[in-house]
């Protein structure tokens, strides 16, 4: 993780501080996003580094800084670092844990978003061999890899860490997600039907749904459009408004309401009918 210098609008290579390095045993799940809350801390998405099915059983291991999500202090460094480890962070002073783990238990969060508004932290879960997660991330949480996949048992048998392991709010077979993408929950004007909907894709298929998540319940779960895109990433304007990242077109998008509306069992009977064509 690094920081550039900038003067408003350029930032040049060779003012790079490097913040924090640690190692990756593989070249996948290394990880994929960093955000800052709230609170003004930088949370950093680390995979499990790990291959296939948690190889080095690194899910459950509060000892090392993958399959987590940290939580570091970029503007008050500590002595000897080149960052700051919030008191209130959950393993802090806790033996043989690293102090910078906020959440753990996780394979590979590829995007997550704060809910600023609430100050909710969302995160899309890439799962191994059947299932995808939506978790909503808590201090300390552990959220069960490699002994689950979601809601599932993976593996079991193996070593549980220091606390108890945590559902996803929602989770997807692969029969409809294969790579999920966190995104974001809605607060723009402009589509006032999802307003307060957490919005997000899969990168495999192209789907993009949603839901509502009130007072610990989740309601009107369901598809909001079937796209083609390859969907790498979810963008947030100032004012709300969602963006989508193609990676295969390089093309940005936003959501906009249908203008053709079927009703069940009526199947179009010409091609201007089924809202695929502007002419």
């Amino acid at each position: 993780i690094s920081r550039f210098s900038t003067n408003g609008t350029l930032s040049h290579k060779d003012s790079e501080v490097i913040i924090i390095k640690f190692k990756q045993p593989y070249s996948n799940h290394n990880g994929g996003c960093i955000e800052f809350g709230n609170d003004g801390y930088l949370y950093i998405a680390t995979g499990d580094g790990s291959g296939i099915a948690d190889e080095h059983d690194t899910g459950q291991d509060v000892s090392d800084l993958l399959a987590s999500i940290l939580r570091i202090d970029v503007d008050r460094p500590d002595s000897g670092r080149k960052y700051g480890i919030p008191k209130d962070n959950p393993f802090m002073g806790r033996k043989n844990a690293r102090p910078e783990i906020w959440a753990y238990g996780l394979r590979q969060v590829w995007k997550m978003n704060f809910d600023h508004q609430t100050g909710n932290l969302w995160a899309g879960e890439v799962g191994q061999d059947l299932w995808e997660m939506i978790y909503l991330i808590q201090r300390g949480g552990n959220y069960g890899w490699s002994v689950q996949e979601g809601s599932h048992p993976f593996r079991p048998e193996r070593r549980l860490g220091p606390t108890s392991i945590l559902k996803p709010i929602v989770e997807h077979g692969h029969s409809d997600f294969r790579s999920i993408t966190g995104g974001f929950v809605y607060r723009g004007k402009r589509l006032p039907e999802i307003s307060g909907t957490y919005v997000y894709g899969d990168y495999d298929t192209g789907r993009i749904w949603g839901f509502r998540y009130d007072e610990g319940q989740v309601n009107n779960h369901r598809e909001l459009v079937d796209t083609s895109f390859r969907i790498i990433d979810f963008g947030q304007s100032h004012q709300g408004e969602l963006y989508v990242t193609d990676f295969i077109g390089g093309q940005i998008h936003r959501l906009i309401r249908s203008t053709v509306v079927h009703q069940p069992n009526q199947f179009p009977r010409r091609l201007s009918q089924t809202g695929l064509f502007s002419s």
